[in-house]
């Protein structure tokens, strides 16, 4: 028996060859011919026609195991790569090739799996897209969807999404039809929790005819399903847009001619799977199984892209009488200010970390600015403009439940924490009496607003009213960021109430989200679809809660959030058509992070988060996974970022100004096929994330101990001995001047957990463009030295 035939036995599937001829989008004939390992050449046709397909399929053994980070300049095993062995899986690689006899009406390819022992309890997955199937009920409101134009309220409000591609919860017909650009990596994944079973198949983004697609469709008793890729792709009669899955399909087939040939890759995965978390772990492992590890370009340094960031926010951002760093450029509504989420208060952390002083001064003020606002409840009206606080709801019915009093409870989760980082800067830099007492003071109330939120409900919800701390909207991991903050604010402020109420609710949010495999509730204009900001907020508060606490099981949770979060972050280089101003500027998607599944564009980095808390996992671990996907994130940032020498086109026609960053990475054609690969022409919150990743992110990490060293800046490093000495040889490889922040040390010191790193400390390494220079490791201090 072939290893394939073991592993679908094994899930109880059998594998198909299809050919699926269309009227348009409208599918109107299919041939399924079954594999068999005895049957190495499968001739398939459609009834009724003159043409045929022959059929390969040639299939290799493989096996994957989470990668050391390739192309990090390590020397080959070396590095620390903790439990990589534990996550080995095997696998089958096939290489499927079509050709074609005769002319055929268009058509498309395809590779099927039909599961014979399904149920709608299995976990499906298709990483950036669907989560546990989006299963769940839907609500059929436009852009932005308003949660106060539905009747449901308070703690206890069911879990609705918006019409996206997604399973159904209720009875009949059940189906997703996805391009290959919907999903971080094009794959399908579910877990058997009766079972405990697991099975992965992987495969290429497109073949020669263009993109492939993706297809779930369920037996209408749930008791049967089939899994298919075709080449070329079509959605049949509907696709996805902007919140409705009722638009005409533009997909169409091939119209194949005598020889033509299709050629397709799939990797497949069975095994034993006791949960969703060995779920996300074997998807980790293989993702890149068949593109392998993407190849990081040397462009813009991190401290290049710093300069004209910091220029731009001083010359754009600004805002005068009031005081503050808006979170955008233009005279709107939701340009002007925002608090969290899209950058309100965390532009200012960046600035007063890594600025000059008239950047430190202004970031202050904006600190300053954001306490003017806050409530008596503790929280703060969401958003500002011309001179009055508005709140967050996008419905402006003047009739609406209390009016400019809606709240997304994520943007003051975010205030707390980016808050207690910004008070700690101030400390380090000047001793606790430097902290102003207004700050000492807001902090204080907005912890105890959420741990008022928290004694009340036992959660933090979603939306609240900002005036009185009354929960509108609950259900969702919208508030997770709190989590992190009451710990840090338990800790600065001395009060064990934050810690209890932080342990507790990381202990009812990991049982609720995490555990499950579904995040919700971070973007506020999307009800509760799955999404991965609230995934990457978890990762951050349980690793707070570990580094606070030291307990072992916050650091267990963190990766298993980390493993969730990368299921979001685009793996492989997206094909951009090539007319289109990311295919013209080469642009390169891995590394990415899809947003949510309803706003079906991927962005350059976390909203709103420079990463580093992958990086304060890896330090925690040893383990390379994490380390490796913080690299690609936060290496791809500076391509996104326009400048004066190579302007980003936005889809107005017009050149954006130096600093800015649009957040579509558009791989999906939700908002237009003629939009995929171009920009939306608005400073946005990437530029927030950018600026962190330099403020809070190494460049460049060595552990001279065990010889690894790390690189997310735009240069070459390795370890070498020169004169008797190791050194650390940099090599700028850029057009650019480079400033690289240079952490070193022990592998001793990587493992303690040390709370908040200090950047501060850190060395700076100048490098002229094109330079190479060798820095004896003995002259960098570490924490031990």
């Amino acid at each position: 028996m072939s290893q394939l035939s073991q592993l679908l036995e094994f899930v109880q599937a059998r594998m198909s060859l299809a050919v699926t001829r269309f009227d348009g989008s409208r599918p109107i004939g299919e041939m399924n011919q079954e594999w068999s390992e005895d049957n190495e050449r499968m001739q398939i046709g459609i009834a009724g026609e003159q043409t045929r397909w022959e059929a390969s399929v040639k299939e290799t053994s493989i096996a994957v195991k989470r990668a050391p980070i390739i192309g990090a300049v390590a020397r080959e095993g070396v590095a620390p790569n903790a439990g990589c062995e534990a996550d080995a899986i095997e696998g089958v690689s096939l290489a499927l090739e079509w050709v074609h006899y005769g002319t055929s009406a268009p058509s498309s390819v395809g590779v099927r799996f039909a599961f014979d022992a399904w149920s709608d309890r299995n976990y499906v997955l298709v990483p950036g897209a669907v989560y546990a199937g989006n299963r769940f009920e839907s609500q059929a409101l436009p852009y932005a969807p308003c949660w106060s134009r539905l009747a449901e309220r308070g703690p206890g409000t069911p879990g609705f999404i918006t019409d996206i591609p997604r399973l159904n919860p209720s009875d009949g017909p059940s189906a997703s039809h996805l391009l290959s650009g919907d999903a971080a990596t094009p794959a399908v994944c579910w877990h058997d929790p009766v079972r405990q079973r697991g099975f992965l198949v992987l495969t290429d983004q497109r073949t020669e005819w263009g993109e492939s697609s993706i297809h779930i469709e369920e037996s209408d008793d749930r008791e049967r399903c089939a899994v298919e890729f075709r080449a070329p792709g079509v959605r049949p009669m509907r696709k996805y847009e902007m919140c409705t899955t009722e638009v005409p399909s533009p997909d169409r087939g091939a119209s194949f001619i005598d020889g033509s040939i299709v050629r397709m890759r799939v990797n497949v995965f069975a095994f034993p799977c006791e949960s969703v978390t060995g779920l996300f772990r074997a998807f980790a492992a293989a993702r890149m199984s068949l593109t392998g590890p993407p190849n990081l370009v040397p462009g813009l340094p991190f401290s290049a892209a710093w300069n004209i960031q910091q220029s731009k926010y001083n010359a754009m951002n600004w805002r005068e009488p009031c005081g503050y760093y808006a979170v955008g450029t233009v005279d709107q509504k939701h340009q002007d200010w925002q608090i969290g989420w899209v950058g309100g208060g965390m532009s200012s952390l960046a600035l007063l970390a890594e600025g000059d002083d008239l950047s430190a001064e202004r970031a202050a003020r904006t600190v300053d600015f954001m306490l003017s606002g806050q409530t008596d409840a503790g929280f703060f009206p969401g958003v500002f403009y011309n001179g009055r606080w508005y709140g967050d709801e996008f419905n402006d019915d003047p009739a609406r439940d209390c009016p400019e009093q809606w709240h997304i409870v994520r943007k003051s989760a975010d205030a707390l924490y980016v808050l207690l980082k910004q008070a700690a800067i101030i400390e380090r830099r000047g001793g606790p009496q430097q902290v102003p007492v207004s700050w000492r003071a807001g902090i204080r109330r907005l912890a105890d607003g959420f741990l008022a939120l928290w004694e009340r409900y036992g959660q933090f919800g979603q939306w609240i009213r900002a005036d009185t701390g009354e929960m509108l909207v609950g259900g969702s991991a919208g508030g997770a960021m709190a989590i992190g903050g009451l710990a840090l604010a338990a800790q600065w402020l001395e009060d064990e109430r934050y810690r209890q109420a932080a342990q507790a609710a990381g202990e009812y949010y990991y049982a609720q989200f995490t555990a499950r495999g579904v995040t919700t509730g971070g973007p506020g204009e999307i009800l509760q679809c799955p999404d991965s900001e609230s995934a990457f907020a978890l990762l951050e508060s349980y690793m707070v809660l570990y580094e606070t606490s030291g307990a072992k099981l916050w650091l267990a949770r963190a990766e298993e959030a980390a493993l969730q979060a990368m299921s979001w972050c685009v793996s492989c280089d997206f094909a951009f058509p090539p007319d289109s101003t990311f295919g013209r500027l080469g642009m390169r998607t891995a590394g990415s992070v899809i947003a949510n599944a309803q706003n079906k564009h991927s962005a350059p980095g976390i909203c709103t988060l420079s990463g580093d808390a992958l990086f304060r996992l890896f330090r925690a671990t040893g383990n390379t996974l994490y380390a490796a996907q913080l690299r690609e994130t936060a290496h791809n940032l500076t391509q996104y970022l326009s400048r004066s020498d190579r302007p980003v086109l936005g889809w107005d026609g017009i050149d954006m100004p130096p600093g800015y960053m649009s957040e579509r990475v558009n791989m999906s054609d939700w908002e237009g096929q003629e939009l995929v690969g171009e920009a939306l022409p608005l400073s946005c919150w990437c530029e927030v994330s950018l600026m962190l990743t330099y403020a809070e992110v190494p460049g460049v990490y060595v552990q001279p101990d065990t010889g690894f060293v790390w690189s997310a800046d735009h240069v070459h490093c390795e370890l070498a001995a020169s004169e008797g000495e190791t050194v650390l040889r940099l090599h700028n490889q850029t057009a650019f001047q480079a400033v690289v922040r240079l952490l070193v040390e022990s592998s001793r010191e990587a493992a303690e957990p040390s709370g908040r790193l200090a950047p501060d400390g850190w060395a700076r390494i100048a490098l002229g463009a094109g330079e190479i220079r060798e820095v004896p490791l003995a002259d960098v201090q570490t924490d031990e030295g």
